[in-house]
């Protein structure tokens, strides 16, 4: 029977997952004036800050990503059977996955297309290899690869949860070994090193990783390969670890004075690997890439937990539409900027338009279609609840009114809990 404790919520968390969902829609924005992607539409116009913008923020998006899917892995096995919480992954994750990649995601590969052989016809595209390339190469998943990747992880953990017993001496010592680690991460230097350490480790798993035969292929036509699921799994381990050990966690959250600094440092100067290196210099890029990827994902975790940890109207809202904006925005971002490649205007200006307009019709199409239709709400969110999300404050009220807290913590007139 799953653990009948009621849930825990960590507001901080839900809110960091929701406003990384929200700044990739600035990311994918930037890809129509990046010269490192000149596929992404025939804008002219292209500039090296948007390049730059677009790897500082893969450095932190993803990985938190997937962080936080460990968090809530852990919290959704607590209160549900391997089971039922395999049933519950596949609608909230496989059902939209599958949604999107058969409509938004093959509009923006029909828009491409025609864009690139100035065909219009619909059904000749179909027809064409280059229909069924996109299905065996994976491409079909555009942004959603994150989804994919998470999949298996999701499986993965079920099959941990039924195959090893709570009482298990395996399970208690993984847990025994997670709570000194937390006890020995006090001082700022302790934790100092402990960022070193997952670099390290990181940087040995993408090592140990490139070395398996095949690692680069797909596992099968239309997935992943297994250097890529693997490259992200760390994160998501560390997820799992912090939810297990509340100490951990905490020892996470807690305020660093020179973490600010540090990630500012990681996101300017963005150390990437590039095949141009020898095998010592690599590996030392990788490693000070694999540095500023935790060092950002860490301090995005402390300062979350710092400023936005009190449930209210805006976190719960975020919570709800965030998945929308993930889904949704990259199509979109696709459609506005061929609409801007003619446009004559400062790219600046154009870039913020662009992401303005794109997150302003998520927004819309959430507030109108998505909390209002139970088949969309379904397919586009993997819920089922449309007739209590109607009754929740929407966009206006969240965000036009200050949340008024009540004695017991709750936020009034918000209803539902937060997303998981």
């Amino acid at each position: 029977m799953p653990n009948s404790k009621p849930a825990q919520h960590y507001h901080d968390i839900d809110g960091m997952r929701s406003v990384l969902m929200f700044l990739s829609v600035a990311l994918h924005a930037a890809t129509v004036y990046a010269p490192a992607r000149p596929w992404i539409t025939s804008n002219a116009q292209r500039h090296e800050f948007f390049d730059w913008v677009i790897f500082g923020l893969h450095l932190v998006i993803t990985p938190t990503f997937f962080f936080v899917g460990g968090i809530f892995t852990v919290l959704m096995l607590a209160r549900r059977t391997p089971g039922r919480f395999l049933r519950n992954r596949f609608m909230r994750t496989v059902v939209p996955l599958i949604a999107i990649a058969l409509s938004f995601n093959m509009l923006e590969h029909y828009l491409r297309w025609n864009d690139k052989t100035g065909d219009s016809g619909l059904m000749r595209w179909i027809e064409s290899g280059g229909f069924a390339q996109i299905w065996v190469s994976g491409e079909w998943s555009l942004h959603l690869w994150f989804l994919v990747s998470l999949v298996p992880m999701f499986i993965f953990s079920a099959i941990v949860q039924a195959a090893i017993p709570k009482g298990a001496a395996i399970r208690t010592g993984a847990l025994r070994m997670v709570g000194r680690a937390a006890g020995w991460l006090k001082s700022s230097w302790a934790f100092a090193l402990f960022v070193l350490a997952l670099a390290a480790a990181n940087t040995v798993n993408f090592a140990v990783a490139s070395q398996v035969p095949g690692g680069y292929d797909l596992l099968f036509p239309g997935f992943q390969s297994w250097y890529k699921l693997i490259s992200e799994f760390p994160f998501f381990v560390l997820g799992v670890a912090a939810a297990l050990s509340p100490s951990l966690l905490d020892r996470l959250r807690t305020w660093r004075a020179w973490m600010p600094f540090a990630a500012v440092l990681a996101f300017a100067f963005q150390p990437y690997a590039n095949p141009d290196q020898g095998f010592a210099a690599g590996m030392a890029m990788l490693f000070l890439n694999q540095l500023a990827i935790w060092t950002l994902v860490l301090f995005l975790i402390q300062f979350f937990y710092r400023h936005f940890s009190n449930d209210s109207l805006r976190t719960r809202w975020l919570a709800d539409s965030a998945l929308s904006m993930y889904l949704f925005h990259h199509c979109l971002v696709y459609i506005y900027g061929r609409g801007f490649t003619h446009v004559e205007w400062p790219i600046a200006l154009e870039w913020a338009l662009l992401t303005v307009a794109a997150a302003a019709t998520v927004i819309l199409f959430h507030e109108t279609m998505v909390r209002r239709f139970a088949l969309l709400r379904l397919l586009f969110n993997g819920k089922t609840d449309v007739a209590a999300i109607r009754k929740a404050p929407g966009f206006w009220q969240s965000f036009g009114l200050p949340g008024v807290k009540r004695a017991n913590g709750n936020v009034s007139g918000a209803g539902g809990k937060p997303a998981v």
